[in-house]
């Protein structure tokens, strides 16, 4: 029998704990994952339940689901109080509507727990090729998975918008909007973005261009501006053609998609689109020069993995955001930092 040497002292103790509780973080993503599979938010936002009633409801066994739910209750998602459950706040954002009205992150949870789940598993493969988990799994590159999965499009764009929601309002404040009439949002989505930046702005017509099954429906806010007229949206290929003569061109979570010969692909398309001193706006993450503990930097290289193994894409630094930018025709005239993790790079048209 070979004998292990033992680990002497607090510091080291501690150190090997906190990496034991990282090597095993993945339950977080699918407890949280399965308590909206199972609809338990949205149980729970009814009022106090008890197990028993929460077992019946979500047909779940009682000792498995009393187990989800005090993992739930240590992510203060929930809490118990006298043999009942009830939401926290936080947990509300989990239900198909939250009672707040806030945005709810509930297709962001499936999204990370089903989709995106499986090339995880297969990092190692990105990590030693530089190539998409994605397409080694299914033959298929870029967005073309989306083709063949009409419900898993509606659970990505929907995941999108939780996200983009949490930068929406810095976007909208930002004083290059003055005296704009125009805004061809490049990749945008459902539109969700490009809504709200209407709505704060009167006098701002705006443009969507993503894929056919990104079209918001006409119940959303960007279709009821477009029955006012305010709005449009383009099904269409942003490396085919780009709306010309806008004001301004945004970009919001697409550069960190490609690497660097298609975002130059991009970029030049959207320079061929406007004239001498229109502004882009690019909506991406920063990555630093050296990384710190904090949770922006935490969000960051958690992303350019997922980009890396997703996509064959990247998070960027502000010098290769700068150079992508020169090479393409334009040069960066201010960045300016979000409350959540991204920044919007203002660049002109040379």
């Amino acid at each position: 029998m070979i004998a292990t040497k033992q680990v002497r002292g607090k510091p080291a103790i501690a150190a090997r704990q906190r990496l034991v509780r990282l090597i095993t973080s993945c339950w977080r993503t699918q407890a949280l994952h399965a308590a909206v599979q199972l609809d338990l938010p949205d149980q729970l936002a009814k009022g106090l339940v008890d197990l028993e009633e929460l077992a019946l409801a979500c047909q779940c066994d009682p000792d498995g689901l009393r187990r989800l739910l005090s993992a739930l209750c240590f992510l203060q998602v929930c809490h118990q109080h006298n043999g009942h459950y009830k939401l926290t706040k936080a947990g509300q954002a989990l239900c198909r509507i939250p009672p707040d009205g806030s945005p709810s992150l509930r297709a962001l949870s499936i999204w990370w727990g089903d989709a995106l789940w499986p090339m995880w598993g297969d990092l190692t493969y990105s990590v030693r090729t530089g190539q998409s988990a994605r397409k080694r799994q299914s033959g298929l590159q870029n967005y073309e998975f989306l083709d063949q999965q009409p419900d898993a499009a509606g659970l990505f764009h929907e995941a999108m918008e939780a996200m983009t929601t949490l930068i929406t309002e810095d976007v909208a404040q930002l004083a290059t909007w003055r005296g704009a009439s125009t805004l061809v949002d490049v990749g945008g989505g459902n539109g969700s973005l490009a809504a709200a930046l209407a709505d704060a702005h009167p006098d701002l017509i705006v443009v969507v261009l993503d894929r056919p099954d990104a079209e918001p429906s006409a119940d959303t806010p960007f279709g009821r501006l477009a029955q006012a007229g305010r709005a449009r949206f383009i099904a269409g290929d942003f490396f085919d053609i780009i709306p010309p003569d806008a004001d301004r061109y945004l970009l919001k979570s697409i550069l960190h998609n490609w690497d660097d010969a298609a975002c130059l692909r991009i970029l030049t398309a959207c320079a061929a689109a406007a004239a001498p001193g229109t502004r882009l706006l690019i909506v991406e993450r920063i990555r630093p020069d050296r990384f710190k503990s904090t949770a922006q930097d935490e969000a960051l290289v958690r992303t350019d993995l997922n980009m890396l193994a997703g996509l064959g894409g990247r998070e960027r630094s502000r010098h290769e955001f700068d150079d992508l930018l020169n090479r393409s025709g334009f040069e960066v005239i201010s960045v300016s930092p979000t409350q959540h993790e991204f920044s919007v790079i203002e660049a002109r048209r040379i």
